[in-house]
């Protein structure tokens, strides 16, 4: 092959190389999506009860009667600091993994509720007061985040689309039992 060739080939294989990666994530390129904090408040430590902040101040989560402080997926979230928003719920940030190769997005921070993420990692600390003992005994069987050390993502401390998918379930059953409590409010 002569040197014009080559010359001309190496054009064209760069072209094609990007269209398709274009055609399988809909980008020519890796992308990326971090999100933030507004005003995080770094966590000293966490107790099996209750969040103990920089300032002294201890917080509880709501619905939440028991931390699953030792979990290293919680840990994760509470190492950039929280957040606490206006009705008392506690913001984190958390590393997820793609999903699929056809998925743009390769690095993602994320901002994740830290009552669903603790009601996910260990439903038994949902507060059975205001949750259906029904609705615990079914988030643990069927939307618990295992925590698996040898995982890909959990191996990292980051979080899976299926980790997302629970905390979902966990976010319904609240809501539901909000909806629940204010129609029984005279």
């Amino acid at each position: 092959m002569t040197r014009p060739k080559k010359l001309l080939w190496l054009p064209i294989s760069i072209v094609l190389i990007l269209g398709g990666l274009t055609l399988l994530t809909g980008s020519p390129i890796p992308m990326w999506h971090f999100e933030k904090l507004e005003r995080p408040i770094a966590v000293r430590s966490a107790t099996p009860t209750h969040l103990i902040l920089q300032n002294g101040r201890e917080i509880t989560l709501p619905l939440i009667v028991e931390l699953p402080n030792d979990n290293p997926l919680f840990q994760a979230a509470l190492a950039d600091g929280i957040e606490i928003q206006e009705d008392g719920s506690a913001i984190g940030l958390i590393w997820l993994d793609r999903n699929c190769g056809n998925d743009p997005v390769v690095w993602r921070t994320m901002r994740v509720n830290l009552g669903e993420l603790a009601g996910a990692l260990h439903p038994a600390g949902i507060d059975s007061s205001v949750v259906h003992p029904d609705a615990i005994a079914w988030l643990a069987e069927y939307k618990r985040i295992e925590y698996i050390p040898s995982s890909r993502s959990h191996k990292k401390n980051h979080l899976t689309l299926w980790d997302c998918i629970a905390m979902r379930g966990v976010r319904e059953q609240f809501e539901h039992s909000a909806k629940i409590a204010h129609a029984d409010s005279p």
